[in-house]
């Protein structure tokens, strides 16, 4: 380390360790009135299975790490009943949201979560911090753990048990371990890269993207040997890069069990089979890839099955045909600009001048040879990852799947302060002054996750720019029920929800909460409800592509409450369009979680959703195999068409060329329909 003196370690440790507690505390305080989000209890209950059981078929469309971590974290009294037979994410994530809401205590499980992954990523900041100290000295660690511990989405995420910031923050420290590998290619080093690579691995699947740029740089790192010792010394080279991957594949095997198969008795049973799972991909090469990698048992299954998932929602897209971008909906895919303009939306601009200034400082910085690597290393990572992004169809999840060039951003603040350190006075205020600025203009927000910087509108407005996960992902539902508890349960009221959050949830507090279709034969044609009616803030926006114009569908109805990106109101609607969608939904679980059967009122259900709602690619889908069910190939073709029909809203290119293949394939004489399987519903993924 870039210190003289034991004192001088002792007093950077310390400074290290402060700065790590400055981030947990900052995240308490911003995050001490959220509920779970949507995805915790997946995450959280899979963990208390693996470790109970050995059986990694729950939730493997993530990598076991982070569950690992709030699984260990959950008291010995935790329930988890027998784990039953699973069909589709739909009829397991209704599981493991009643284990969690309706045989569990909830907030204590999700206090237990926290403290762990408080714990758990405020390692993962230590262990950053310390080896960017040897690698750039103690100022630029300094300065990097600075803009972490008050970055507002970065602290959001700090006791969130999701995959997005362990992926973040263990790709950064990859990048630095492998800067000091490349410095002098020390086996110390190689141990550490290999041991991070592993972590990172076992995280989240769209690691790879960014690993595969930090590979290309570890490699240009062998090639460079050529001037030290020609073959011998790249080859040498060559030889503990491999090492550090072979030992980054043992880690993940690890964190499996070193189980091939999904159950310690080597049974696989996903929600979906294997086969059908790699089956359902439409780019080639990762279709044979991923199946060549399960028939010679490269890696778990669970994990092989889980990157056939990421690739077929993450990269091939799962339906989402539009993207809100600065208050403009774009159709098909998103324009380039959508994930630098999700960035730099979230940063606080004061961060955002800091790390842009550290990047002019860069050529100027006077790194080491460690310090170099360190940096070429991260924007191999970045580059990448980056370049993953915007290849990809799915903007949905927002600032949360751009937390890796987030948190990198903090190694050029880094270099500010670095720069000031050693100057006058008024330079290392100057230096640390975003800092301050940043903090002093965040310091009062309530909620971090929902922050929005002046750009987008402030965190009032940013609904009006965006629509995307990094508005909100379901955390409101305790003031909700708080609200519930004051005023709507006096009156006796019932409440139906838009907003995103648990069912379960409801169930569990009794709440006299109604979906607005809750039967398969419900003849509310005209969409007649009353009560209280919650609803997202995107929502008072009108969305002519979907039919939706709130000064039609929300007539009636009295705006009563605010919640940050929810919105409550009082009254009677009248909203057929609103009754098409909850139909959609329910026949869903009805197809899905319940196991299907009459087909007849399936499709007549299908059919008014798709006579509202003629962009509905899912609904399409759906009634098209009830009529191939039902011997009526006519009407398949007829369903199967609707979408592609319709300008409007065209489907995702997938999409509309399964729908375009399945349509040639029934008007085709020489096709028996009968033999014809049904489509895979994109949403189901």
């Amino acid at each position: 380390m870039h210190a003289s003196s034991q004192p001088v370690r002792v007093r950077g440790l310390a400074l290290l360790l402060l700065l790590v507690g400055l981030a947990v505390l900052r995240s308490h305080v911003g995050t001490q009135r959220d509920g779970f989000t949507i995805d915790e209890p997946w995450h959280v209950v899979a963990g208390v299975s693996y470790l109970r059981t050995g059986d990694f078929r729950l939730n493997p469309e993530h990598p076991p790490l982070v569950k690992l971590v709030a699984g260990a974290a959950q008291d010995r009294d935790f329930v988890l009943p027998p784990l039953p037979p699973l069909a589709e994410k739909s009829q397991e994530r209704e599981w493991v949201e009643d284990v969690t809401f309706l045989q569990n205590d909830a907030a204590a499980v999700q206090q237990a979560s926290r403290l762990a992954l408080w714990t758990f990523h405020g390692g993962l900041l230590l262990a950053l911090g310390l080896m960017l100290w040897r690698a750039l000295g103690l100022a630029w660690a300094s300065g990097t753990l600075a803009f972490l511990a008050i970055e507002p989405s970065v602290a959001a995420h700090l006791p969130v048990v999701m995959t997005d910031l362990p992926l973040a923050l263990g790709l950064v420290v990859a990048a630095v371990a492998a800067g000091l590998m490349l410095e002098g290619w020390r086996w110390r080093w190689v141990l550490v890269t290999g041991l991070a690579l592993g972590l990172v691995l076992a995280t989240k699947h769209s690691a790879l993207a960014g690993l595969a740029g930090l590979a290309l740089v570890v490699a240009a790192g062998a090639v460079a040997g050529w001037r030290q010792g020609r073959l011998r010394e790249v080859v040498r080279r060559l030889g503990k890069a491999a090492a550090a991957g072979a030992l980054a594949l043992a880690v993940l095997w690890t964190t499996y069990g070193f189980q091939f198969h999904a159950g310690p008795d080597g049974q696989d049973r996903f929600n979906r089979a294997m086969a059908d799972k790699v089956a359902d991909l439409h780019i080639p090469h990762w279709r044979a890839g991923i199946r060549f990698a399960d028939e010679w048992r490269l890696l778990p299954r669970a994990y092989l099955w889980g990157l056939a998932d990421t690739v077929r929602a993450g990269v091939e897209g799962r339906g989402q045909a539009t993207h809100f971008v600065w208050g403009v909906t774009h159709k098909g895919a998103p324009p380039w600009f959508t994930w630098p303009s999700i960035i730099v939306s979230k940063v606080p601009l004061a961060l955002m001048a800091m790390a842009l200034a550290g990047l002019a400082l860069l050529p100027w910085a006077g790194q080491g040879r460690a310090g170099r690597w360190t940096l070429l290393a991260a924007l191999g990572v970045g580059a990448l990852h980056l370049a993953a992004l915007m290849s990809g169809q799915g903007t949905y999840g927002g600032v949360r799947h751009a937390l890796p060039i987030v948190v990198l951003l903090a190694l050029p603040a880094g270099a500010v302060v670095s720069a000031a350190w050693s100057r006058r006075t008024a330079l290392r205020m100057a230096a640390v002054a975003p800092l301050l600025l940043a903090g002093v203009m965040t310091a009062r927000e309530p909620r971090l996750w929902e922050y929005h910087n002046a750009l987008a509108g402030g965190t009032a407005n940013a609904y009006r720019n965006f629509g995307n996960e990094g508005l909100d992902l379901g955390q409101r539902w305790p003031e909700i029920h708080r609200f519930y508890q004051k005023t709507i349960a006096p009156e006796g009221a019932v409440f139906y929800s838009s907003y995103g959050f648990m069912e379960a949830q409801a169930r569990a507090t009794k709440a006299n909460y109604r979906r607005k279709v809750e039967d398969i034969r419900d003849d509310n044609f005209a969409g007649i409800y009353e009560g209280y009616f919650i609803y997202n803030m995107a929502d008072t926006l009108p969305w002519p592509d979907y039919g939706w114009n709130p000064e039609r569908e929300l007539r009636g109805l009295t705006p009563v409450k605010r919640l940050g990106n929810a919105i409550i109101y009082r009254g009677r609607q009248e909203s057929p369009l609103a009754r098409a969608g909850n139909v959609y939904f329910l026949l869903m679980q009805h197809l899905y979680v319940k196991g299907g059967g009459d087909d007849e009122v399936v499709a007549r259900r299908l059919q008014e959703v798709l006579d509202v709602m003629p962009y509905h690619a899912g609904a399409a889908i759906e009634l098209g195999n009830a009529r191939l069910r039902l011997g009526d190939p006519d009407g398949a073709l007829a369903a199967y068409s609707t979408p592609l029909g319709q300008s409007a809203l065209p489907p995702e290119p997938l999409i509309k060329a399964q729908l375009e293949a399945r349509v040639a394939e029934l008007k085709d004489p020489a096709v028996a329909w009968q033999n014809l399987p049904p489509l895979r519903n994109p949403s189901m993924e």
